[in-house]
Parts: C-alpha cells; structure tokens; sequence
C-alpha cells in the first residue's frame, strides 16, 4: 500500500472565490508486476519484464489550485508537479521475445507537471430548457533526469460541449480534441492528434422521476481514427469508429 502524507491550506479570496495550495510526500513499494513479470502479456501484446532488485518508489509534490462559482458559472485551475525518487515506469527496448516486442520495467528519478481546468456556464434559457455550455483541459508533462520522455504520456486535450437540459429531456453535443504527441522516448512511436464529435439525447419517460431514462447516444458520428498515446496497442487498435447505442437505465 502507498503512504502519503499532505499538507496544505485554503484561502477564500473574494465571495465565490478560493484559492488553495497543498504539498505531500508519498511513497510505495514497487509491485509483484513491477518486480517479477518475465513473460507475455496479453493485453499489451507485449513480453513484460521486470526487475526484482527495485527500491521503493518516492516523490515530493505540489499542487495549487484556484476556484471560481457564483450564479451557476464556475471555473477551477489546477497545476501541479512532482519529483521522483525511483520512479517505476515500463518502456520498449527495441528487442523481441517470444516474437512479442520485449517491454523491461526500469527505475529512475522523474518530474512530472501539468495542469488541469473545468468551467461551465448557464448560456441561455430557450423555452424550458437551460442551455449550458462546459470546457475541460488537462496536459501532463513527464521526463526521466538526464534521459527523454517518460513513455506514454498523453499529449494535451480539451473537451467542449453545449447542452440543453430539460424536464423530461436532455440533449447534448460535444467536441473532443486532442493534440498531436511527438514527445516519445526511444522505440516509442508519436501519435497523430483526432477531432471527436459525440451527441446524446436522453429521455425520461416518467414525468414524476429522472430514475428511469432512455438514451441515444452517438460517438466518433464521423468516424475518425483516433488513437491514444497511452495505450500499449495504439499502433494496431485504434479507438472505435461510429457507434451509435440506446441504452436504457433505471435505478430504485
């Protein structure tokens, strides 16, 4: 199990408004995975090996954040980074085993930093629908000291959608975009950026509950081929194409 011991405070800067830092320590011991896999591995199609002589895993981190809500708008940054003290992380070696690319698991010091952010608004009112429009965006940034990236680290992404909510039916369209990932380590190949479109129309037949609801979904509704860099498998399975489902759903 991983210990972790944070510290940190909150500070309400204006009505609505709240801004916070924290900074923790954490450490775990590496995994059964981590320290004896020596044999392929199905779901990566990869040969995973590990190294049974790993020292446990340590890091130092920062987060701070600010946050924003008042009449139903609200926004929320965050960023954050850490410092590694043998950090674990599995990469490509180049080689072949068993006719599977051999994956060796390696121990080193690492920085990530990133940030992420979220907001929604209240746009309109049409009719008995609330328009509401969101936005959410997160970036991860990771290296090894003294080496290149850490392997599969996904590249930036921002996710935009408008919806419009209802009494009995809700209706949403959203866009996902994704950057391109050129940031790689050695033998690991870069991941071309996509563009997804994706609609739902949810319906709640029972005017006097929402625990029982039927949903038209569509994804990809252009059938992009889209891949995500931190899958072992990218290179040969992309993401699905279209789909198109109506799911049912009810709770008691």
């Amino acid at each position: 199990m991983p210990s972790r011991a944070p510290s940190g405070f909150s500070y309400a800067l204006a009505d609505g408004v709240k801004a916070s830092f924290s900074v923790s320590h954490s450490e775990r011991a590496p995994s059964a995975e981590e320290l004896l896999s020596d044999g392929p591995h199905a779901a990566t199609q990869a040969f995973e090996r590990g190294n049974p002589d790993f020292d446990k895993e340590t890091s130092w981190g920062g987060e701070a954040s600010l946050k924003f809500y008042r009449d139903g708008y609200s926004l929320a940054l965050t960023g954050y980074a850490s410092w590694f003290d043998g950090f674990i992380y599995e990469s490509d070696t180049g080689l072949i085993e068993d006719e599977l690319p051999l994956f060796q698991f390696r121990q080193d010091k690492a920085r990530t930093y990133g940030f992420e952010f979220e907001g929604s608004a209240p746009i309109a009112q049409i009719g008995g629908f609330n328009i509401v429009g969101d936005i959410t965006a997160d970036m991860t940034r990771a290296k090894i000291k003294g080496g290149g990236a850490v392997p599969r680290i996904p590249p930036l992404r921002v996710l935009g959608g408008l919806e419009a909510q209802g009494e009995r039916i809700d209706a949403r369209a959203e866009v996902e975009w994704t950057d391109d990932q050129n940031r790689v380590t050695t033998f690991e190949t870069p991941t071309k950026g996509f563009t997804l479109v994706n609609a739902s129309l949810t319906w709640r037949p029972l005017p006097d509950t929402k625990n029982l609801s039927l949903t038209l979904a569509a994804n990809n509704i252009f059938d992009v081929d889209a891949r995500r860099h931190a899958s072992f498998t990218k290179d040969y399975v992309p993401l699905a194409g279209r789909d198109i489902r109506i799911t049912a759903r009810a709770s008691f």
